[in-house]
């Protein structure tokens, strides 16, 4: 009778096991038809540095805000007082808590998600504050002139 339970135990195992690796393998399938096969280190990593700046458009001051070399890129943002800042999540770098942005001193915060990914404010005295995702792994400035 207790080999019967062990049986049943390790086929229970085998099974659970087998289910689990057939998820998997059925997310990586997902992935790769739909053209996502960049890996978790790319994911991190982000894209060539500079390569996220600040734009004008009118008055407004748009910053387009991804990761390069495992933190925010740009890590330094220099604006102008009493002008509106949009902040655009590059939801092809974003990844993890670094998707969770905020400027503390500022009282600005956001969780960038697929279809929500953009910050707006008016920063109205000058100043040099600090933004940091929600864990404080990504860093960066943001200097208002």
């Amino acid at each position: 009778m207790a080999n019967e339970i062990t049986i049943k135990k390790k086929t229970v195992f085998v099974i659970l096991g087998v289910i689990v690796i057939g998820i998997f393998l059925i997310a990586a399938f997902k992935n790769i038809v739909a053209g996502k096969t960049v890996s978790d280190t790319e994911l991190v990593q982000g894209g060539e540095q500079g390569s996220n700046k600040l734009e004008v458009d009118g008055t407004t001051q748009v910053i387009n805000l991804g990761i390069a070399n495992y933190n925010y890129d740009p890590v330094t943002i220099t604006v102008k007082a009493n002008q509106p800042v949009k902040i655009v999540g590059n939801m092809d770098q974003l990844q993890g808590c670094l998707r969770a942005f905020t400027i503390p001193k500022l009282g600005v915060s956001k969780v960038f998600r697929q279809g929500d990914n953009v910050i707006e404010f008016t920063p109205k005295e000058k100043g040099t504050y600090g933004f940091t995702c929600s864990m404080g792994m990504g860093k960066g400035t943001l200097i208002v002139e």
